[in-house]
């Protein structure tokens, strides 16, 4: 690689350093970001959130997907692009007998893919992992004293992945690929409880904070075939090693007294049947494998069809009194079209039209039923005549969870910009 391009990596992670403070501001509110890690990220940049979030058997030289790091490869010699973007949120939330809205805005992603020689390619960036969020009250009036009893549950924070990765070409049709993935955060979680009937007794707070910082693995393959002009396939396949996580946890117990002002770190009996520690404490945390294959086709530089499929089993790993992590899936489909990206009139034969939908089985069990998560995907990405460097608009319409067993319905829209600049570093100047 020439001096110069890792002299320019060398100032994009400087970059992303500096940008660190804008990802403390996590990008969700949901009560389902209680339990677990919070609520887990979705894959992807523009063309794959756009297109479902496929993206195992993407293979493009003009975009960057870290969803299958053996697509790095698809760089070309004079190829570099650097890639950033920004997520806005709009979410409602519905009871049996109650409804409530959030918005919310942040900075998503930033990434770098960049040639290593002839049959290389790597890339680097950082982009969230997990977010957690929440603000609720429950009551209770049913206690074997009689006595009514309100809980407080509030969360936030997450985690953030910063991911390096590279890929190397066999055979000019197989493709090999590798991410290392540091996850880096904290998950901040507190419940205090109240007897609003009883003056008596203590208000009793618990504060829970898992900072997390540790790295895992995730490997991809892809085999690409063409056949001219006429039609191209690509299969693939990704796998997350298992990782049990490197975490510290700090949890502080406090108490007042009604009319004391003070809170005394020392635990007070509050219930046999109510123990705040119980939904607070976490156990070692452990993320389980995961596999996805993908297979796309299509027409180059015309017409691609995607989709993937992925399992990753959380079961056994994190449970509590009402709820459990389980085995998890998801499909995703999608397709882009592209009229003439080569058109010399009408902006809009260049203009690439994407279409997709998802459907999953999130990891996260609640009253006994397993939360599903599902809905439809569409963009276009905008190139910038005379060069590759795109920007890209993505929208995303889904619900999750449902109005049975006292869950709650969460239907939300996420509206997602990013910019692809492309073929900056090693364009050459020539004066006469």
């Amino acid at each position: 690689m020439p001096k110069s391009v890792i002299h320019r990596i060398s100032i994009f992670l400087v970059l992303m350093l500096t940008t660190l403070p804008l990802f403390s501001q996590f990008n969700t509110y949901s009560p389902y970001t209680r339990f677990g890690l919070g609520d887990l990220s979705r894959k992807g940049f523009g063309q794959n959130l756009s297109m479902g979030g496929a993206g195992i058997a993407l293979q493009e030289g003009d975009v960057l997907n870290y969803i299958n790091p053996a697509s790095y490869v698809a760089r070309d010699s004079m190829s570099v692009l650097f890639d950033f973007g920004l997520n806005g949120y709009a979410n409602q939330y519905e009871t049996l007998d109650y409804e409530n809205m959030w918005y919310n805005a942040n900075f998503h992603h930033i990434a770098i893919s960049a040639p290593i020689g002839k049959h290389m390619g790597m890339a680097a960036g950082l982009v969230p992992y997990s977010s957690v969020g929440y603000n609720m009250k429950q009551e209770y009036n049913n206690l074997p004293t009689g006595d009514p009893l309100d809980f407080y549950y509030s969360g936030d924070g997450g985690i953030m992945n910063f991911f390096l990765g590279t890929s190397v070409q066999f055979f000019d049709r197989v493709s090999l690929g590798v991410n290392m993935n540091y996850l880096l955060g904290n998950l901040n979680r507190n419940r205090y409880i109240d007897f609003p009937t009883r003056q008596g007794l203590a208000v009793t707070r618990a504060d829970e904070s898992i900072v997390v910082g540790h790295t895992l693995f995730n490997f991809g393959l892809q085999y690409k075939e063409t056949f001219g002009e006429r039609f191209f396939f690509v299969v693939g396949a990704t796998y997350d090693l298992e990782t049990n996580l490197k975490s510290s946890h700090y949890t502080n117990i406090t108490n007042e007294f009604p009319g004391s002002g003070q809170w005394l770190s020392d635990s007070v009996y509050v219930s046999e049947v109510m123990d705040i520690t119980r939904d607070t404490l976490a156990n070692p945390i452990t993320i389980p494998s995961k596999l996805g294959v993908g297979l796309s086709f299509g027409i180059p530089n015309k017409l691609v069809v995607t989709g993937d499929y992925t399992m990753q089993d959380w079961s056994n790993t994190m449970e509590g009194d009402n709820y459990k992590l389980v085995n998890a899936s998801s499909m995703n489909l999608g397709l882009e079209y592209t009229p003439d990206y080569e058109a010399l009139r009408g902006y809009h034969k260049l203009m690439s039209y994407r279409l997709g939908g998802y459907y999953s089985n999130y990891y996260l069990q609640v009253n006994g039923q397993q939360i599903k998560d599902y809905g439809i995907t569409f963009g276009v990405g905008l190139p910038m005549k005379n060069s590759k460097t795109s920007f890209n608009f993505t929208f995303t319409l889904g619900t999750r969870g449902s109005l049975e067993n006292n869950l709650i319905k969460e239907n939300y829209g996420i509206a997602t910009f990013n910019v692809t600049l492309h073929d900056l570093w090693f364009f050459k100047r020539k004066f006469e």
